[in-house]
């Protein structure tokens, strides 16, 4: 009897120690790779997601070429209208920047107040005011999301024998109308429509954030032949066909283009398809998606590629992923004629095109790989020798293939020698440069209109000159409407103010006028522009300083670059003291104090002297050590 009682002890010992194993394995629910609906970033992607009874872990990486990162301290994770705040990571410690290693990324465990385990869905936000790396819609339940696709595009059948549009000059508008599918205002997303047709009044790119509440958004354009145009939505770049009198329609899948966009997913197989067309030129639309990484031959690792070389290397370089790419094109089979000849046309336009800008890509090849220390190459060429290869180029020499925007690029003598004659180029050239004032949002004078009259042959290529003309007289017209109500608003919000320059006011005064009112305080001054995504970076970096140093006055100095609408939109969220430019006024602001790129940042101390001067960010360490010594 006592064996047995032993032996039935011990049976339920086991029994215990594993329901408590089991209940303890049970505690932890681990997801990997966990779906997500949209995102705001493209830098920080969420790994795994684990629940546990004492903290909510979350393992992230966050992709970034050079420089620190860090988490702002205020990140936290919300789900079912419950707040759970951040608790700290190892890796990335609460008010410590981090250098990001030669593997472009940063790993790191974060920890979050406990969620019940029973979530299946939840929001992480660094910041509340979605200025940061925020992820929306992270789905704990397995499932990819999926947006409703209407039946009729998900029935649309490839046309193989479908053709290019004539290449004959006809001015008109092209008009480009987008639906993204899934999404919400929420998420932040950015859609940017470029169509260039040679004399635009936009700075490129054209930002167009007139985004409807229901995901849709139409632009026109100006335009005068076929041309490669690009919808951009976050930094996903989708080409198509832009026709003058002609409509495109593009039916974007948010969810699935937003995972296509991450590491994590981008090589699923059902991340593939997320855009589809409709319009006269649909089937060469959605074929060219297929081909559309071979048709740059300045890949994403180019700059890494190129740093150190010599002209001659760079030419090789160039030349050899040109034969590379042309030989992938023309051996795919899954696309038709029409789009094959396109798909050359483009790759040989942007091989002309890459050749030509040699000197600026070595150049900048260095500041954008992130390498230092890399040795300025001799730029001296002959020029016949470097420049032979184009001369076998068809797309040159033929005018049935005009499907670029690039034909304004040969208007130079040097580039005009390797494309046969063309009159049209001719007045390309006279309407680029008095088009130059476009880009300084002034129309055209009376004499510049003269002008026109006298010296464009072309009756089409005029018309598309002034047209853009009156395009951007209504633009400025309703920049000052928007100009004024952000102003309104400002007079009425306590977190951010503006103050009102003349654009008439010389560099000299400028800074005098804006520091004056604040003596005996220390100022911050950061020159930005709501298209500098370093400069938008760097502010989210710099919040929780703002937080500690509230005496400090922070001023945030942009131009006229920055669409004013964006600008206006922009700034509601960045506390502080706002001041707008003209570009003329940069200009001069830059040389007078002789920095050459944005963010700049000054600190200016109590007496209203210049302390601190410093192009790039220099690290939130590096400025509170300035801005503390600025205020003794």
């Amino acid at each position: 009897m006592n064996t047995k009682h032993s032996l039935q002890k011990a049976l339920s010992l086991v029994a215990f120690l594993m329901l408590l194993v089991a209940t303890t394995a049970q505690a932890k629910r681990v997801v990997e790779r966990p779906y997500f609906l949209g995102s705001n970033n493209h830098k920080l992607e969420i790994e795994r997601v684990t629940l546990d009874k004492k903290a909510t872990i979350i393992d992230v990486k966050i992709y970034q070429a050079s420089g620190d990162v860090g988490i702002d301290s205020h990140a936290s994770i919300m789900a079912n209208g419950v707040k759970y705040d951040y608790i700290g990571s190892k890796q990335l410690p609460k008010g410590v920047f981090v250098k990001v290693p030669e593997c472009g990324y940063v790993a790191a465990t974060l920890r979050f107040k406990p969620m019940p385990e029973s979530t299946t869905e939840f929001d992480f936000r660094e910041t509340a005011d979605n200025s940061g790396w925020n992820i929306y819609g992270v789905r704990l339940d397995g499932k990819r999301p999926h947006a409703d696709i209407p039946q009729h595009l998900l029935q649309q059948a490839p046309d193989k024998n479908s053709k290019l549009p004539s290449t004959d000059l006809n001015l008109g508008k092209t008009v480009v109308a987008v639906r993204l599918l899934g999404y919400k205002p929420e998420y932040k997303t950015t859609l940017d429509i470029i169509v260039d047709n040679w004399f635009s009044p936009y700075r490129m790119p054209y930002e167009h954030d007139s985004i409807s509440v229901d995901g849709t958004c139409q632009v026109s354009a100006n335009a005068i032949l076929p041309t490669v145009a690009t919808i951009r939505v976050n930094r996903t770049e989708i080409p198509f066909l832009a026709v003058p009198n002609d409509t495109t329609t593009v039916t974007i899948d948010l969810p699935t283009l937003t995972l296509a966009a991450t590491h994590l997913f981008a090589t699923d197989s059902d991340v593939k398809k997320y855009v589809w067309f409709e319009g006269k030129h649909a089937a060469v639309d959605t074929e060219l998606q297929s081909v559309k990484t071979k048709i740059d031959v300045l890949g994403v690792t180019s700059f890494d590629d190129i740093c150190g070389m010599t002209p001659l290397q760079y030419r090789d370089y160039v030349q050899q992923s040109y034969e590379r790419l042309l030989a992938a094109i023309n051996s795919n089979a899954a696309i038709g004629s029409a789009t094959r000849t396109l798909a050359q046309s483009i790759l040989s336009m942007n091989y002309a095109s890459a050749l030509f800008g040699f000197k600026n890509n070595i150049s900048m090849a260095p500041m954008i790989a992130g390498k230092r220390g890399v040795p300025r190459a001799d730029m001296s060429i002959d020029t016949v020798s470097y420049f032979k290869p184009l001369e076998k180029l068809a797309v040159l020499h033929s005018k049935n293939q005009r499907y670029y925007f690039y034909l304004s690029d040969f208007t130079s003598a040097l580039r005009r020698k390797y494309i046969s004659a063309d009159p049209l180029l001719d007045d390309i050239a006279v309407g680029k440069r008095l088009s130059r004032s476009f880009n300084r949002k002034r129309p055209l004078t009376e004499q510049q209109m003269a002008a026109a009259h006298d010296s464009i042959a072309n009756d089409m290529v005029r018309e598309l000159l002034f047209a853009n003309n009156e395009d951007l007289k209504s633009q400025l017209a309703s920049a000052d409407n928007i100009l004024a109500e952000v102003k309104k608003s400002a007079n009425q919000n306590s977190t951010f103010s503006i103050i009102d320059i003349d654009p008439k006011m010389s560099a000299e005064q400028i800074l005098p006028t804006i520091t004056d009112r604040y003596k005996g305080k220390s100022v911050l001054i950061d020159f930005w522009n709501t298209w500098c995504m370093p400069c938008r970076a760097a502010m989210s970096t710099i919040r929780p300083l703002k937080e500690q140093l509230t005496d400090v006055v922070y001023v945030y100095i942009a131009d006229a670059s920055s669409p004013v609408d964006k600008w206006g939109k922009m700034i509601k969220t960045i506390s502080g003291v706002h001041v707008r430019l003209t570009e003329e006024q940069a200009d001069a602001l830059a040389k007078l104090y002789k920095f050459s790129g944005i963010p700049t940042y000054f600190v200016v101390n109590k007496e209203g002297k210049i302390t601190y001067q410093k192009t790039s960010f220099p690290g939130v360490e590096k400025l509170k050590e300035e801005l503390v010594s600025a205020m003794r």
